[in-house]
């Protein structure tokens, strides 16, 4: 089962370049999942009757063009699969001449609001309409791979905006805090071509963040760490190409 819809790209969502961020992007993308979740009566508050929520845990974004403002971007997404602590969840997305936008896979489980503890998919979703499918090849895995390069930090604290109605840091704060650690120029010249990202830990009060980034030509590897418990909370990889 899919689920279709259109979005305006707005003034607030785009930078420097007039077009679309890739926050805005990802944003849009979450949006219509969960529209579609509430269609399907598992979103966030058919779930809170069992005390349980969605949480991602992984993600890997393809952008192939990004959309200028007050054009129109329409995301398509659907259920892939779901077994054991996973569902997966696939997203194509074209501007209004109909080229692709972005294409992206993610991986959702659930977790017990109270114990912060994982819980079995299937003993709560019955019987998800399933769409066996996906944007990437049978054997795409969701890995980010650490390498060395030059070191750039930056830090940020979690603000009242960061939060999400399940109390913790969202996931697009986490993108915007990776993406504004790389260097001015970079978004000047350049734009996001790839994103793999790993939800390792969410962030759950007003704590310090220190960013670092390992800038190898035109890729990234980074980390968030809670500078309160110095965990790490998340880690990602970025490749950026010039703009033509």
């Amino acid at each position: 089962m899919k689920y279709k819809e259109t979005f305006i790209v707005n003034s607030f969502d785009v930078d420097m370049t007039k077009l679309a961020t890739p926050t805005m992007i990802c944003a849009i993308m979450q949006e219509s999942a969960s529209r579609q979740c509430i269609d399907i009566g598992i979103s966030v508050a058919d779930l809170a009757k069992y005390n349980q929520t969605w949480m991602l845990a992984k993600q890997y974004v393809k952008f192939s063009t990004y959309p200028a403002w007050r054009s129109s971007i329409t995301v398509e997404t659907w259920p892939r699969n779901k077994t054991g602590l996973r569902a997966l969840r696939d997203f194509f997305l074209k501007d209004e001449k109909g080229m692709e936008v972005a294409r992206s896979v993610t991986n959702w489980m659930l977790i017990d609001v109270n114990t912060r503890r994982l819980c079995k998919i299937d003993e709560v979703v019955k019987d998800l309409p399933i769409a066996e499918e996906s944007v990437m090849p049978e054997d795409f895995k969701i890995k980010v791979e650490k390498f060395e390069g030059n070191k750039i930090t930056a830090t940020f604290k979690a603000r009242p905006s960061d939060f999400d109605m399940n109390s913790h840091v969202t996931s697009l704060s986490y993108i915007k805090w990776i993406l504004d650690t790389v260097p001015f120029e970079f978004h000047r010249t350049k734009y996001v071509s790839e994103l793999y990202a790993e939800y390792v830990e969410e962030i759950s009060s007003e704590v310090d963040i220190e960013s670092i980034a390992y800038m190898k030509e035109s890729s990234f590897y980074h980390e968030l760490k809670n500078l309160q418990t110095e965990r790490i909370v998340f880690r990602g990889q970025t490749t950026w190409q010039a703009h033509s």
